[in-house]
């Protein structure tokens, strides 16, 4: 299904829902709408709110998993580190 700009509004036109939710009939004809048109109604996209995330999920992890995460990378890369020293010392 596709839509087409009605005459003169190639960028559409903004219509204000009233109050009790109703498309007013006399803001519709005056946009040159008849009974019978079919719409293709679009709700305006607001921008999500920015939430700060710092620090969110301070208190999710136990700080001795942190520092036992550290220590593993630590040691991992000073793993590294030697086995590579090894292979340019055999080089």
């Amino acid at each position: 299904m596709s839509s087409i700009p009605a005459p003169g509004y190639a960028d559409g036109f903004h219509v204000v829902v009233a109050e009790d939710g109703s498309l007013p009939a006399r803001e519709l004809a005056r946009l040159g709408l008849r009974p019978g048109a079919h719409l293709r109604l679009i709700p305006e996209q607001r921008p999500a709110a920015r939430r700060r995330t710092t620090g969110a999920l301070a208190t999710t992890v136990p700080t001795e998993a942190v520092d036992a995460l550290i220590r593993g990378l630590d040691e991992a890369k000073a793993e590294r580190i030697a086995s590579y020293r090894d292979a340019t010392d055999q080089a």
